[in-house]
């Protein structure tokens, strides 16, 4: 069999769906541990990095599907100019430089204060172009002709208005955490958190499900 790019970068898309999913069900696992009372400020600290690193994974893959996908899609969907996949791959990497760069400065809040509101209004534009591409799709005045390729783009767009749910959905969890980490547990913040983690599993398990169909569309192509 020969292997092109095509076929290169259509793995590559797989790898991303794979580890994005993976990740994810590493993080819903760690942030569990973190509700259980009695255990150790050393253990809580080992958890939150564990938490804090695989979390990574899904924030990485996210802009890297729609970019391989657009790529990929090009080739052989639709008419993409070069300097639109230029864009497109440009703005993947700010994106993931500014997931890297949010990880890697979690104690600095006031460092990165400015690229979470970027990256907050970065997906919001992102989300909403890729959503009036895909509706525009299917109404056969879009990018493709292509209805499974256009559902793929809605489904993409529907996992990111579900991070930033969850990313509201969270807010109160950390600064409970902040005080669980630095003055001890208290019934109360224990609760705070689990309230916060139990709301945010709801976008998480629909970003769960839009993965699995979107995988699956990809790869039965049925309308």
């Amino acid at each position: 069999m020969d292997i092109g790019l095509y076929e290169i970068l259509l793995y590559l898309h797989a790898l991303c769906f794979v580890y994005w999913l993976g990740g994810d069900l590493g993080v819903f696992y760690a942030s569990g541990q973190l509700l259980k009372p009695g255990i150790s400020k050393d253990a809580r600290t080992w958890i939150m990095k564990i938490f804090h690193w695989l979390d990574q994974f899904p924030r990485v893959c996210m802009p890297l599907v729609i970019a391989l996908g657009f790529t990929m899609g090009s080739m052989q969907f639709f008419e993409l100019a070069t300097a639109w996949l230029v864009v497109i791959w440009a703005i993947t990497l700010i994106w993931i430089y500014f997931v890297l760069t949010l990880f890697l400065n979690t104690g600095s809040p006031e460092k990165i204060a400015w690229i979470r509101k970027v990256d907050m209004l970065m997906r919001w534009v992102i989300a909403i172009t890729i959503t009036v591409i895909g509706v525009t799709s299917l109404m056969g005045t879009g990018l493709t002709e292509f209805n499974w390729l256009a559902a793929k783009m809605l489904i993409w767009a529907g996992t990111v208005y579900c991070g930033i749910i969850s990313r509201t959905t969270m807010k109160p969890f950390r600064p409970a955490s902040a005080r669980v980490m630095a003055e001890g547990e208290t019934p109360e913040d224990l609760a705070q958190m689990k309230r916060a983690l139990y709301i945010t599993r709801i976008p998480i398990l629909t970003i769960w499900g839009l993965v699995a169909l979107a995988g699956a569309i990809g790869m039965w192509k049925p309308f």
